[in-house]
């Protein structure tokens, strides 16, 4: 699937970028993370790739002191991020823009807390960590969620489908060894249940490809795009015991443990 292509961009979006969120995740997971974060004091959030903003809101919900700047590269998901922020009321303090991940333009030691919900991979953990790391505040920190392994042994039949989706799918040990590597330790990590996937995102998508479907009649590309959304979910439902998201949270290493 060519998304650079505007049409096939498009079509992509009116599945994708129409749900509650544009991945897997959950508010409990958001919650759990946010308890996990070790940086006493939040006053400055930068959420990355923050899709249609679900998180966002969760964010600005419970770090009521905190001005939070919400960023992503699609901006239809940045307007809906929009909306969802003035309806919740929280405009004051939060705002969402279109931003890079890698670039958010934001100045050195100015944030207390980096978000990065399902959109890692886009840049990869080590150096999107790396990137990150001039942007933190001292005793700041970064949450994030990755695709990893959480079975020994996946079929091989799956591990080429992911292969195809994502090559640089590890487990959970191996995502650890990029975070150190890129000079952070892992404060606390866990694995997002397969609800997750299913609740906020798969279950809905269902729904929104049958509508998808019945929208674009004799269309190849439309079928195409909804197949792939298809398996997809079918791939998870007949194998979610092998892999999922984990969610890391991270602080940079102290001077003096940083790698030579």
């Amino acid at each position: 699937m060519d998304l650079s292509d505007p049409r096939t961009m498009a079509l992509f979006l009116e599945i994708y970028g129409t749900l509650h969120r544009a991945g897997p995740g959950s508010t409990a997971a958001t919650l759990r993370a946010l308890d996990l974060v070790p940086t006493r004091s939040v006053g400055t959030v930068v959420d990355l790739g923050c899709g249609p903003g679900p998180q966002t809101v969760v964010l600005g919900q419970h770090l009521q002191d905190a001005t939070i700047l919400a960023l992503d590269i699609t901006p239809s998901m940045v307007d809906e991020a929009r909306r969802r922020i003035v309806a919740t009321g929280l405009s004051n303090r939060v705002r969402a823009e279109v931003g890079d991940l890698l670039d958010p333009g934001l100045p050195p030691r100015s944030q207390d807390l980096i978000w990065c919900e399902g959109a890692i991979y886009n840049a990869g953990v080590a150096a999107a960590l790396e990137s990150w790391r001039s942007l933190l505040a001292p005793s700041g920190t970064v949450a994030f969620t990755e695709a990893v392994w959480i079975h020994p042994s996946p079929p091989e039949d799956l591990v080429r489908w992911w292969q195809a989706q994502y090559p640089a799918i590890t487990d959970g040990a191996g995502v650890r060894s990029a975070i150190s590597a890129a000079g952070f330790d892992t404060v606390a990590s866990f694995v997002l249940p397969p609800e997750a996937w299913t609740d906020e995102y798969y279950d809905p998508m269902e729904n929104r490809i049958t509508e998808f479907r019945a929208a674009h009649p004799d269309d190849p590309l439309a079928e195409e795009i909804a197949a792939e959304a298809v398996e997809e979910i079918e791939v998870f439902h007949a194998n979610s015991r092998y892999y999922s998201y984990e969610f890391f949270v991270v602080q940079p290493k102290s001077r003096g443990d940083l790698p030579r």
